[in-house]
């Protein structure tokens, strides 16, 4: 195939990505969200113990959603508020101690960048990353590098331990994957953990599905520790026309079509599978870690292809795609 095919190809799919909530494009009715409080865990507020509150709330346009599928975007526009403005939250000393004071002794990890993404304000997200491991926890920041953090910035994070899980896919275009393999390289040179955090599909188009091997290939041969989603995809998207819907079950929980994990291979679980006392990988370089630690970590996995396949329907693990946006309604009835 030529690079005018592939060219085409991906057009298609970032066309039909734009299409995914048009619906809300320009919508008056449409607000910003106020500015949060950050809280951690359970004892904030928050599903589940391993979650902070995201630094920045909000991420981007309708025009832009990730994968025209982000579960942080759908409950956002649905309670009414306008996804694509971003607001900074707020760091309260005291409230996040008493919240890190109250997780449970074998919480090791706190994850952030569940409902928007840190890179916004990498600033607050040193901040946050400084009080969770002063508390004795390990930090993971999920991401796709809209912004690059600034080289001091790095090597706070870097000494701290922080752990980057940087979200990649075939949807990305050729500068945005550079931008997050940029990241991702930055910190793995600077001393830290950055794991590429692929989010898969079968496409009906050979060249998205060869441009997505390849990506597992690049970071196959640079000896990266590798995490695999699978991408979901609600009933009457409009990119369901470019999924091969024959490699796909359906997702016990939502209805959502998913192919599952389509590369056995990688050894590295996403965050929302491992245990809760998980507190980080013993290297960067994939050839570096306990197998048998990482094996270990697979506690809540997202299903292979084929156990997707088998004829039983197989849910999405327990933490994955959990929303904390509440509608105007229901939060001003609260009070």
């Amino acid at each position: 195939m030529s690079a005018i095919e592939r060219a085409a190809a991906e057009r298609a799919l970032h066309v039909a990505a734009a299409s995914c909530f048009a619906q809300y494009r320009g919508d008056p009715s449409l607000v910003p969200f106020d500015p949060q409080t950050i809280r951690v865990g359970r004892a904030g507020g928050l599903p589940f113990d391993s979650l902070t509150g995201d630094v920045v709330s909000g991420c981007l346009p309708a025009a832009s959603i990730c994968y025209g599928s982000c579960f942080a975007a759908r409950a956002a526009f649905e309670a009414g508020y306008d996804f694509g403005v971003r607001v900074r939250n707020r760091l309260d000393a005291g409230l996040i101690e008493a919240d890190l004071d109250a997780l449970p002794a074998g919480q090791g990890h706190l994850r952030n960048g569940w409902n928007s993404d840190p890179s916004w304000a990498w600033d607050l997200a040193l901040d946050l990353a400084r009080m969770v491991v002063a508390a004795g926890r390990h930090m993971v920041f999920i991401t796709k590098a809209f912004r690059m953090p600034s080289p001091t910035q790095l090597d706070a994070l870097g000494a701290l331990g922080a752990e980057f899980r940087v979200s990649i896919s075939a949807f990305d275009t050729a500068p945005q994957l550079g931008m997050r393999t940029g990241l991702i390289e930055a910190v793995r040179a600077a001393g830290g953990i950055a794991v590429p955090q692929l989010l898969t599909a079968r496409f009906r188009s050979q060249e998205i599905n060869r441009k997505q091997d390849e990506i597992v290939a690049w970071f196959a041969a640079r000896d990266y520790p590798v995490s695999e989603n699978s991408l979901r995809f609600a009933a009457g998207s409009p990119l369901l026309d470019l999924i091969d819907l024959d490699a796909c079950g359906r997702v016990a929980s939502t209805d959502d079509h998913w192919a599952g994990r389509l590369y056995p291979e990688l050894r590295v679980p996403t965050l929302t599978s491992v245990p809760p006392g998980y507190r980080g990988l013993e290297s960067g370089f994939l050839s570096r870690n306990d197998l048998r630690m990482l094996e270990a970590l697979w506690r809540d996995p997202v299903h292979t292809n084929a156990e997707v396949l088998a004829g039983d329907t197989v849910d999405k693990p327990q933490q994955c795609g959990v929303s904390a946006v509440r509608g105007r309604a229901c939060a001003a009835a609260e009070g």
